[in-house]
């Protein structure tokens, strides 16, 4: 819990830091029967808490807040320790990406909202129903930007503009996919699983319009239970942090 957040981490010009964390299996994939939770552990979910110590807020697509049943984000003693330490909130802040507003009110995320809970945010596209819209409104934030549907560069000026000097990106794939087109992905944190998935089961990162890769350095590579956790960097970033 430690490491994680007191790693330098120098925010760019113009945007936010942006963290990816992401488990996948052996083989690559990042789901069994449509979760990742098959592939944790308790190792990895301290990974997971660690991760979010670093970040002001998480971002997360729709598709993967439904099919991980997300909640409020809460931390514990350790956790709010580093991130006192490290200037920031007690707890990060989550913003979810969704053009089309279609989420449950039964979601652990609304359902078990406490008072004194900051609202999660609900970035949308200019065009999201109004309806959908007004439903949410007693549980969440609901933010339309300027595109038809949200886009990477606009999501982060937005999360900025509401404070954060790193955001954390918890997927899933496709979301991942458009950090990546977009040039916005400054660290990776991969935990890999000791078992062969097989399936059908998505990349980290599925649906990537470019080919170019994203070239990364290894900062830190750790063992526990037989996972592998790794933390990379982009070359650009590396460069940034270490003369930071």
């Amino acid at each position: 819990m430690e490491l994680y957040p007191a790693l330098p981490r120098p925010r760019p010009a113009d945007r936010p830091w942006v963290m990816l964390n992401m488990i996948s299996s052996a083989d690559g994939a990042t789901a069994v029967d449509g979760t990742s939770g098959a592939l944790g552990s308790p190792a990895d979910q301290a990974v997971v808490s660690a991760a979010r110590a670093c970040a002001d807020w998480i971002v997360a697509a729709a598709d993967t807040v439904r099919a991980e049943r997300y909640g409020v984000p809460r931390t514990g003693a350790a956790s709010r320790r580093a991130r006192r330490a490290a200037g920031r909130a007690d707890r990060p802040r989550l913003a979810v990406v969704s053009a089309s507003l279609d989420l449950d009110l039964a979601l652990p995320l609304f359902a078990d909202q406490r008072p004194g809970d900051d609202l999660p945010v609900i970035l949308t596209g200019r065009d999201a129903p109004t309806d959908a819209a007004e439903r949410l409104e007693s549980v969440a934030e609901v933010v339309r930007l300027a595109s038809a549907r949200p886009q990477p560069a606009e999501i982060l000026a937005e999360l900025e503009r509401r404070g954060a000097a790193v955001v954390l990106s918890e997927g899933g794939p496709s979301f991942n996919a458009q950090l990546a087109d977009a040039g916005l992905i400054d660290e990776l944190c991969l935990s890999i699983a000791p078992l062969v998935a097989g399936g059908a089961s998505t990349r980290i990162v599925h649906g990537s319009q470019k080919t170019v890769p994203l070239n990364l350095s290894i900062d830190h590579l750790l063992e526990a239970s037989g996972t592998l956790f790794v933390r990379y960097v982009a070359e650009g970033a590396a460069a940034t942090a270490s003369s930071g």
